[in-house]
């Protein structure tokens, strides 16, 4: 059982505070109400105070996309590629991206006949989409065309989701204390594991699972030209 610390200088070795934390990284781009959802524990209140100590102390920050206050951790993965998920979260958006994903300079027209669609909201979306670097867009005569985007690219390669190495070094430096120790326990594609050695307490372990950070976008066999 993990002890409670009242420690403020000690972030992560508040339970409830851990937990949020690891509801974040596990989820990044998350709202507060879908936070309470996932099991943080404590009311309304309690949650709001936990992420103020994390946003103030450099672990968490927060943004507002189209409208909602999102929290992310800092250093994971920026504000860039949060819109970006957080755009594909919208099935309109992520169906038009993959049509684009899989069909080399397609235009509007294409695209609203495949999922039967108004052009205006192949358009809203497109917008969106390229301002977010998700896609290109190229007009060519009467057309403009689309293509995958430096940002669209990165995330089909794969490249954002394995924990840098500044990342590494800055969850240590922020469990980092005089009387503890921490180390990295695992670390793979899908997870993340540190412990924190208490003298004379229990380890700490901070485990978190990013198995489910990749957006089912296309499949394994197809590659990116």
């Amino acid at each position: 059982m993990v002890p409670y610390r009242s420690d403020e200088k000690l972030f992560l070795l508040h339970p409830t505070r851990r937990n949020i934390y690891k509801i974040l990284c596990e989820n990044p781009g998350t709202y507060f109400y879908k936070l309470m959802k996932q099991g943080s524990s404590g009311s309304s209140a309690t949650v709001l105070y936990h992420l103020s100590k994390l946003e103030d102390d450099g672990l968490i920050t927060s943004a507002k996309i189209d409208g909602k206050r999102i929290y992310y951790p800092k250093n994971l993965r920026t504000q860039e590629i949060e819109r970006a998920y957080m755009l594909l979260k919208n099935q309109n958006a992520l169906n038009i991206f993959l049509y684009i994903v899989n069909n080399k300079s397609c235009f509007q027209n294409q695209i609203a006949r495949e999922f039967s669609l108004h052009h205006d909201t192949i358009r809203h979306h497109a917008t969106r989409l390229a301002a977010a670097e998700l896609i290109d867009k190229e007009k060519k005569g009467k057309h403009v065309f689309f293509s995958i985007g430096r940002v669209g690219k990165e995330i089909l390669e794969g490249s954002l989701v394995l924990f840098s190495e500044a990342y590494i070094r800055f969850i240590i430096s922020k469990l980092a204390d005089d009387c503890h120790f921490p180390e990295i326990v695992s670390r793979t594609r899908e997870q993340l594991t540190i412990r924190v050695v208490c003298p004379g307490e229990d380890d700490i372990m901070l485990s978190i699972d990013i198995s489910n950070w990749e957006v089912p976008l296309i499949e394994d066999s197809q590659k990116i030209e």
